[in-house]
């Protein structure tokens, strides 16, 4: 067998499924998922363990970690299987991949909600109680037992529920699926949450500690930091990180050096990195007491990580200094990342299937497309909300009732003024290309063991439905 099925099912006896957590907590490792940016190259669009299997990430840079069915990858086991080629994602039912790396529905709130294993949509039940939908909390969850499952946010302004979800393609924001997304779905609380509310907490991935000048000292407790994602460096990756971090944001206006140093106490073990951006490819010094690095202008981050876990926490002083580099203007600056799939970007279709994905993230919710060209939008009620795509962009009625933002060619001037369309009754926020009637996709086959998590990605040129507009047509999620 090239296979290996991975039956994804919880004990239904476990008495705690994990440490008490607050909603903050869960809240910022949510959003690390949702935004987390990294790249995949050609080596990540086959997978060792089965030849008829291709990614549908095309090589290049991305936003939120890949959906890969029955996965639960931490965020620095995802960047070094995709660093070691990796297939990126996997489509949802049916086998479990080994040689392919992210997360599922489940396995993403199982990682937001830091349990101590993978609780699928068939066992989350076991580590949580049913609440009415009226007393929804930040880091509750719609589930569907052996379907899928979404993390509730907050309520929009217009009364729709906004979540956080793994399905499609990736992990990211749904701001249109609405309350018939998840009409189905029991509302449930993590036995193991805390609070009533999400802060915004100091010295995360989210929300780093700027650095206003140099030289900058600060004491901490890595004891005290609500931030455990950053496991490993990529640059030392055997490295036990895995203790909880303290995540620093340094602006260098001109070329230099800058210079890291830590000291602990004789019972903590405190390490610093530097950092290019969240992902953990691109840590690049990285010292247990000190280290100096060349630096161009950019931004960067220094993280006070915890060495061999949280037993390892504590205190921990902090140096950090800059010395400029005499004459020298500014180069190419730290690695970034440019991920597509926003209003607007092109994205895949027939006529070109190594275009990347819509990503709801982006604001790229769905894919319309020509026979020769194509675009990313979101659902609309009027033209005002299309301002996204240019200044004569418009929201049209695309077929039965859908109302979709257009790029100019596709516009007649005429306004729906907010009287008809709703959310398009189509996109449901699914991911990927769009989803289909406001339904996060069909229930799931044999060998599902207990995942659930809706629909699948794949390259999205299947499922095609003819729109009134002559010529444009609308790229709907693959279902496999």
């Amino acid at each position: 067998m090239n296979r290996l099925l991975v039956v994804l099912v919880a004990s239904l006896t476990a008495t705690s499924a994990a440490a008490d957590i607050s909603r903050t907590e869960v809240l910022d490792r949510a959003k690390a998922y949702v935004f987390y940016p990294y790249k995949t190259t050609a080596a990540n669009q086959s997978a060792s363990c089965v030849s008829d299997y291709q990614s549908a990430y095309q090589p290049g840079d991305h936003l939120g970690v890949a959906y890969d069915w029955g996965g639960w990858a931490s965020l620095f086991d995802f960047d070094q299987k995709i660093e070691d080629g990796y297939g990126a994602g996997s489509p949802a039912f049916g086998e479990v991949y080994w040689c392919t790396v992210g997360v599922d529905c489940s396995g993403f709130v199982s990682r937001a909600w830091q349990t101590n294993q993978k609780y699928a949509t068939i066992s989350i039940p076991s580590i949580s109680s049913a609440i009415a939908v009226g007393d929804l909390l930040v880091g509750d969850v719609f589930n569907k037992t052996s379907y899928h499952v979404a993390m509730y946010v907050y309520t929009l302004a217009n009364g729709e529920p906004f979540m956080y979800e793994a399905v499609g393609y990736n992990t990211h924001v749904n701001a249109t699926g609405g309350w018939s997304y998840v009409s189905q779905f029991e509302s449930r609380r993590f036995e193991s949450i805390t609070g009533t509310s999400a802060g915004t907490p100091s010295g995360t991935l989210n929300t780093p500690i700027e650095v206003s000048s140099f030289p900058y000292t600060d004491s901490g407790n890595t004891s005290n930091s609500l931030s455990d994602l950053l496991d490993g460096c990529g640059l030392q990756p055997g490295a036990d990180e895995s203790g909880p971090e303290v995540v620093y944001q340094v602006q260098i206006s001109e070329p230099g050096t800058l210079t890291v140093a830590v000291s602990d106490d004789a019972t903590a073990d405190i390490d610093v990195h530097l950092y290019e951006t969240w992902n953990t490819d691109t840590c690049v010094a990285r010292n247990d007491s000190s280290f100096s690095h060349q630096v161009d202008c950019g931004t960067y981050y220094v993280v006070a990580d915890t060495y061999g876990g949280e037993g390892n926490a504590g205190n921990y002083d902090l140096t950090i200094n800059f010395t400029a580099a005499s004459g020298e203007s500014c180069g190419s600056g730290p690695a970034g990342f440019d991920p597509s799939g926003g209003l607007g970007d092109a994205c895949s279709y027939p006529s070109n299937p190594n275009l990347g994905f819509c990503n709801p993230t982006l604001g790229g919710d769905i894919c319309l497309y020509t026979d020769s060209s194509s675009f990313c939008t979101t659902s609309c009620e009027a033209n005002a909300d299309c301002g996204g795509l240019g200044a004569s962009s418009c929201c049209a009625d695309i077929g039965e009732g859908q109302f979709y933002c257009l790029t100019s060619d596709f516009c007649n001037g005429e306004d729906p003024g907010g009287d008809g369309g709703g959310d398009g009754g189509g996109d449901g926020g699914g991911g990927g290309e769009g989803g289909e009637g406001g339904s996060p996709g069909p229930g799931p086959g044999p060998g599902e063991g207990g995942g659930g998590c809706s629909s699948t990605g794949g390259t999205g040129t299947g499922g095609l439905a003819l729109l009134a507009l002559a010529g444009l047509f609308l790229a709907r999620r693959r279902r496999r």
